[in-house]
C-alpha cells in the first residue's frame, strides 16, 4: 500500500478514487462487523439466559422433591419405631447374638416392604434380610459412620429420612435406626418394597430432571449423582476425569465449571445441598450437565458467510460508482492545477479560468483574491523585514540565532559583536566550531542536546568571561519551531550583568559586615560600662583585654573588605579551601572553640567570598555555641564525581522543621546569620549547600561540589 501512494504522477482524481473505496470499505466492514457482533451477543445472551433457566428448574426440582420425602418421613416414623422395638425384643430373646435371631420371621411378622440390618461396633452389615447389603462396610462413608457410632453410643429411636439404597438397585427406601441396650450393636429397619413403587417413580431424579433438561437445545446429556460419587439411578461409578471432578465437588460442597474449547462443550456439575444435621444420610444431589455450543458457532459461521458475500457485493458495487464519481470531480481540479502552475511559477498577473460548477467557482474566486493579496504582502514583507533587522539591530542586547539543521549563525547584532568580540561578517554561516575553542564547543553542544525535545522551555545560565576582562554575562537560550512543531532556528539573548552582580554581593556583604562590626561594637560598649564599676587595676585591665579581641575582630573585617575592593570579586576563581577556611578563622574574635581543618591539598572553583562562607558558618557557631569549649571541624570526602566539604559543630543543633528555613533570608537577623549569602555565592558556581545535622551529634553542614569545579593539587 505504501508503494502505490509513493509512486509517481500520482494524481488527485487517483486519491480521491482510493480514498472513497477506502471509505466504502470501512463503512460495509464496520456495518458488518456491528451485525455480527450484535448477533453473537444475542447468541450468547440467549444461551446464558436458557443455561440459567435450567440449571435453576434442575434445583429446584430437586428441592421440591426433597420436601416430598420429608413429608413422608413424617407419615412412616410411627411405623417404623414400632417395628424397631419389636427387633430390639427379639435381640434380646437371643441374648445379644444377632445370628440366632430370626430375622426372616420378624420380616414377616412385620410386613411386605420392610427389611432388617444389624450393624456392629466396626460399621458393618453382619446380619441382614436383604442380601445385596449383607457386609456393606459403612466406614467408607466418614460422616455416616461418625453418625452410627453416635447412636450405637446413645438410647433412643433415630429416624432417617427416605433416601435412595446405596446398593441395589437405588431406589428410594426409609430408614430408622435404634441402640442395642447393651451398645454393642445399631439395629436398621428399611421399608421399600411395592409401597414405595409409586414414590420412586413421582420422585425419580432422573425422569424429573429429563424433563427439564429436554427444553434445552444445547444440552448434550446429564446425571445425576449421590454425595458417594455414584450415579443415581443404578449406583455405579463413573469414569475418570469425571470422577475426580466430581470428588472435588464433593468436597467443596459447590459449583465447578470445565470447559473444552477444543471440542465446543462446558460441563456444570451442580451441587444441590439437601443435608439436614437431625439426620445421618446426605440426599444432597450433584447433577452434571454437559452443553454444547457447536450449534452457536455453526449458526454464527453461517451468518459471518451470509455477510461477506453481502459486503463484497456492496463493496464491488460502491468502487465502480466512486470510479466514475471521481473522475466527473476531478475535471475542473485539473484546470484549476494548471493555472495554479502558472501562477506558482511567478506570474501573478495570470487569473484561474471560469468553471461552471459552483464549488469550483468559489475557489476559482478566492485563488484570484489570494494572487491579489499576495502581490500586496510580498511587498509589505520586504518593508517589515528591513524594518525588523534594523530594530533588532539596534536593540542594546546581544541577539544570535543557529540553524539547527546546520548550526551556522544566521544572525549577529550589533550588540553581539561588541559583547563577543567578533565582528558579524566573520560569523554568519559559521558553526560553534568555527569560532570558539573545543572545550566551548562542547560545553555548547551538551547544553543544547536535549533543548528540542522540551518544546516550550527557555534555559538561562551565567557565563563568566576572564578573557574579557572578568566580565559576566546572563545568556537565555530558545528554541523556535516552524508551525508543524519541526525545530528550525536556536536563538540566544545575552547581555553583560557583571555591574549587576557586583551590586548584588557587595550589598549582601555590606549588609552582613554591618552586622558584625555592630555586635562586636555591642561586646566593646558592655565590656567598658563594667570595666567602670571595678575598684582595681587588675579587675579593670580583664576588661580592657577583653575588648581587644573585638577591636581586632572589627579591624580584621575592615582589612578584609579593603582587600576585596582593591582584588575585584567580579569572577569566581580556583581557591585552596585550606587557605580560605584558615582566613576565616583569623577573622574571628577571641574564643575557646577547638577548630580542626582535614581538607588536605584541594582546590575550587569558586566565588572570591569564599572565605566570608566559612566565616559567616564560624561565626554562627562561636555565637550560638551552648557548651564549655564546642568542637568544629571541616573535613572533605568523595561522593561518587562531586566532592563533599562537610563542616561540623557539637556546640548546638539546628531543629529538623528549621534545616531549609534558615537559608531563605528570613532569619538573617536572628540566631543563623548570613547563611542566605552562603547559599547565593556558592550557587554562582553550580556548589550547593544544606544542613543534615542530628540533636545529638550537633550541626552538619554539607557543601557539595560538582564535578570539574573542583582538583586535587
Amino acid at each position: 500500500m505504501g508503494k502505490i501512494f509513493r509512486g509517481p504522477n500520482r494524481s488527485f482524481s487517483f486519491y480521491l478514487l482510493i480514498f472513497m473505496i477506502f471509505l466504502i470499505v470501512c463503512i460495509v466492514g464496520l456495518l458488518t462487523v456491528n451485525a455480527y457482533v450484535f448477533t453473537r451477543e444475542n447468541f450468547d445472551r440467549e444461551y446464558q439466559n436458557l443455561e440459567f433457566q435450567t440449571e435453576w428448574n434442575v434445583v429446584e426440582a430437586l428441592r421440591l422433591t426433597d420436601t416430598a420425602t420429608n413429608i413422608l418421613d413424617d407419615s412412616l416414623n410411627d411405623k417404623m419405631r414400632v417395628g424397631l422395638t419389636r427387633v430390639n425384643a427379639e435381640y434380646k430373646r437371643v441374648n445379644g447374638d444377632p445370628s440366632h435371631m430370626d430375622l426372616a420371621a420378624l420380616k414377616a411378622e412385620l410386613g411386605d416392604g420392610y427389611d432388617i440390618y444389624v450393624i456392629d461396633e466396626n460399621g458393618v452389615i453382619v446380619e441382614t434380610t436383604y442380601p445385596p447389603e449383607l457386609g456393606q462396610d459403612f466406614r467408607s462413608v466418614p460422616y455416616f459412620y461418625q453418625y452410627l457410632t453416635k447412636i450405637r453410643n446413645a438410647d433412643g429411636f433415630y429416624p432417617d429420612r427416605v433416601v435412595h439404597e446405596l446398593l441395589g438397585a437405588g431406589q428410594y427406601r426409609k430408614y430408622a435406626y435404634m441402640p442395642t441396650a447393651d451398645h454393642r450393636y445399631v439395629l436398621e429397619l428399611g421399608l421399600g418394597g411395592e409401597s414405595f413403587d409409586a414414590i420412586n417413580d413421582a420422585l425419580d431424579d432422573h425422569k424429573n430432571v429429563k424433563k427439564i433438561i429436554s427444553s434445552n437445545l444445547y444440552v448434550e446429556g446429564y446425571t445425576s449423582f449421590n454425595t458417594l460419587g455414584l450415579r443415581v439411578n443404578n449406583n455405579t461409578a463413573p469414569p475418570e476425569p469425571i470422577k475426580s471432578q466430581l470428588a472435588e465437588v464433593i468436597r467443596t460442597r459447590s459449583n465447578l465449571k470445565i470447559v473444552d474449547t477444543a471440542n465446543s462443550r462446558i460441563t456444570h456439575f451442580l451441587f444441590i445441598d439437601l443435608h439436614d444435621t437431625k439426620y445421618g444420610s446426605d440426599p444432597s444431589r450433584i447433577v452434571m450437565i454437559t452443553y454444547n455450543t457447536s450449534l452457536i458457532e455453526d449458526a454464527l459461521n453461517h451468518l459471518l458467510i451470509y455477510h461477506i458475500v453481502v459486503a463484497l457485493i456492496a463493496i464491488i458495487t460502491g468502487c465502480i460508482l466512486a470510479f466514475f464519481l471521481s473522475r466527473h470531480m476531478t475535471r475542473p481540479i485539473h484546470a484549476i492545477v494548471e493555472d495554479v502552475g502558472i501562477i506558482a511559477r511567478g506570474n501573478l498577473n495570470h487569473r484561474i479560468r471560469e468553471t461552471r460548477n459552483v464549488e469550483f467557482a468559489i475557489l476559482e474566486t478566492g485563488i484570484n483574491t489570494m494572487v491579489d493579496s499576495l502581490k500586496t504582502a510580498f511587498q509589505k514583507m520586504k518593508d517589515d523585514e528591513i524594518f525588523q533587522n534594523e530594530m533588532i539591530d539596534q536593540l542594546p542586547v546581544a541577539i544570535f540565532i543557529t540553524r539547527a539543521s546546520d548550526g551556522k549563525y544566521i544572525f549577529w547584532n550589533k550588540m553581539s559583536e561588541h559583547l563577543f568580540g567578533i565582528p558579524a561578517s566573520e560569523t554568519l554561516g559559521k558553526t560553534d566550531a568555527d569560532l570558539f575553542s573545543p572545550d566551548v564547543v562542547n560545553d555548547i553542544r551538551a547544553e543544547n542536546s536535549g533543548i528540542f525535545t522540551r518544546p516550550g522551555e527557555v534555559r538561562n545560565k551565567i557565563i563568566s568571561r576572564r578573557e574579557h576582562g572578568g566580565t559576566i554575562n546572563h545568556m537565555i537560550i530558545v528554541p523556535v519551531f516552524d508551525s508543524h512543531g519541526t525545530p528550525q532556528y536556536i536563538m540566544g539573548i545575552s547581555e553583560d550583568v557583571s555591574q549587576q552582580n557586583i551590586n548584588l554581593k557587595m550589598d549582601l556583604l555590606f549588609s552582613i559586615t554591618r552586622h558584625d562590626i555592630l555586635d562586636n561594637l555591642s561586646v566593646i560598649m558592655n565590656h567598658l560600662e563594667r570595666a567602670q564599676l571595678k575598684n582595681t587595676h587588675e579587675e579593670m585591665q580583664q576588661f580592657f583585654d577583653k575588648t581587644v579581641g573585638s577591636i581586632e575582630a572589627i579591624r580584621n573585617q575592615i582589612a578584609y573588605m579593603r582587600a576585596l575592593q582593591e582584588l575585584g570579586f567580579i569572577s569566581p576563581k580556583w581557591q585552596r579551601v585550606e587557605r580560605a577556611f584558615r582566613d576565616a578563622v583569623l577573622l574571628l574574635p577571641k574564643h575557646r572553640a577547638s577548630i580542626i581543618s582535614e581538607v588536605g591539598d584541594v582546590e575550587i572553583f569558586a566565588d572570591p567570598l569564599l572565605p566570608r562562607v566559612f566565616y559567616n558558618l564560624l561565626e554562627n557557631s562561636l555565637r550560638n555555641n551552648t557548651r564549655a569549649k564546642p568542637e568544629i571541624s571541616l573535613f572533605t570526602r568523595r561522593e561518587t564525581d562531586d566532592l563533599l566539604i562537610v563542616y561540623t559543630d557539637t556546640g548546638y543543633s539546628i531543629p529538623r522543621d528549621q534545616k531549609e528555613k534558615i537559608f531563605d533570608g528570613s532569619d538573617d537577623t536572628g540566631t543563623m546569620r548570613g547563611l542566605f549569602l552562603i547559599r547565593e555565592l556558592l550557587g554562582f558556581t553550580g556548589i550547593t549547600i544544606q544542613e543534615d545535622g542530628t540533636p545529638e551529634a550537633g550541626i552538619r553542614f554539607e557543601i557539595r561540589v560538582p564535578k570539574g569545579k573542583y582538583r586535587f593539587l
